[in-house]
């Protein structure tokens, strides 16, 4: 069963390491699932960020629990 909490806190989370003054200078950061992410929350976070234009995600292992996020912001405008 998904909840929306640990969802929003996965979100939260991973927007935290988006807008962080490294990630925003170099228009990219890695995303990494926790233990306690539920696997259905990640699938969901990665379909979601897949949705969106202008962002690319780069797989680091096997398992996609371990993303490199690119955007490009010039396009985004």
């Amino acid at each position: 069963m998904m909840s929306e909490k640990t969802y929003a806190a996965l979100v939260e989370r991973v927007k935290r390491k988006i807008n962080s003054p490294a990630a925003q200078s170099e228009n990219c950061t890695e995303i990494q699932r926790q233990p306690d992410d539920a696997a259905e929350d990640w699938a969901r976070l990665l379909a979601d960020l897949g949705t969106v234009e202008n962002v690319t995600m780069v797989p680091l292992d096997e398992t996609a629990e371990h993303v490199r996020i690119r955007w490009n912001p010039a396009e985004a405008m």
